[in-house]
């Protein structure tokens, strides 16, 4: 059985591996001359759909943060999500 630390290790190195991806991408497009002025925005940070969801998912598993009855709960606090998130379709559960 592996331990909660060791996979909280790998979830990091997972997250890791991916910002290392959308970076190198960035830097070959700008290599190419094509260099995105914008930033913050879906799609300005180099991944896929699937990459950014996954790396979603690892961030709020790395957190701490659940979803429990339309409320995010995080480090001891809790907030109401509004009726219409994303999230509250997903009811996320992190295990530790």
């Amino acid at each position: 059985m592996i331990d909660s630390t060791e996979v909280r290790k790998q979830q990091y190195k997972r997250m890791l591996e991916l910002a290392e991806l959308a970076i190198q991408r960035r830097l070959d497009l700008e290599a190419k001359g094509d260099v995105r002025r914008r930033t913050g925005r879906k799609g300005d940070d180099y991944l896929t759909e699937e990459e950014r969801q996954e790396f979603f998912e690892l961030g709020r598993q790395l957190s701490g943060m659940r979803i429990i009855d339309g409320y995010i709960h995080c480090q001891g606090k809790a907030w109401k999500l509004p009726n219409n998130s994303p999230l509250l379709q997903e009811q996320i559960e992190a295990e530790f």
